[in-house]
């Protein structure tokens, strides 16, 4: 999360005490608020967030049981039916099914202006924080966990530093790319 401006000693108190409750009131504490942590929904814009995703995603809870690692068979091959159909066209075809329906969570790529991947131990699934251009907050995912070669995350990393030659991918390059190595 990015720290707030002019901020840590002095900009909490500088906040007005009636927008220190409302904050407050919706769970933002002042040391969340420090670090830089989204506020669209402590300040009513919860409409803000859900306007990243696009319509052509998988299904939301679907996509978080197959990154967890809890999804049935069912939602196993209604994965793999969407990615064989409906995935965005940014999403090459070679991509495991729970991976595609992770970052068709997305906008596409055309829009990213940076990525963060930030590593988790034993397998669990990376977080990947996506800015996006003229956008304020970044948009987070989870993508299924890492550690061997054929991980989820991997094929995330493959991509971001091989994108295909489409015109939704034209203007990335690897070099906005940043891997932090926090959570283990």
């Amino acid at each position: 999360m990015p720290r707030r401006k002019g901020q840590v000693r002095f900009g909490w108190r500088n906040l007005s005490p009636s927008y220190r409750d409302r904050l407050t009131r919706r769970g933002i504490t002042q040391a969340q608020w420090e670090l830089g942590a989204d506020l669209r929904q402590a300040r009513g814009h919860k409409d803000e967030i859900t306007k990243t995703r696009p319509r052509s995603a998988a299904g939301k809870k679907l996509t978080e049981r197959l990154v967890q690692g809890e999804a049935t068979p069912a939602d196993i091959a209604a994965i793999q039916q969407w990615r064989d159909t409906q995935r965005p066209a940014w999403i090459p075809a070679g991509i495991r099914a729970d991976v595609a329906a992770a970052l068709s969570q997305l906008p596409s790529p055309q829009r990213w202006t940076g990525v963060k991947m930030y590593p988790q131990g034993e397998g669990r699934p990376w977080t990947m924080e996506v800015t996006l251009k003229g956008n304020a907050y970044p948009v987070t995912v989870e993508i299924p966990g890492g550690g061997e070669e054929l991980s989820g995350a991997w094929q995330v990393l493959d991509l971001l530093s091989q994108p295909p030659s489409t015109p939704q991918w034209k203007n990335w390059s690897y070099d906005r790319l940043t891997v932090e190595r926090t959570g283990y």
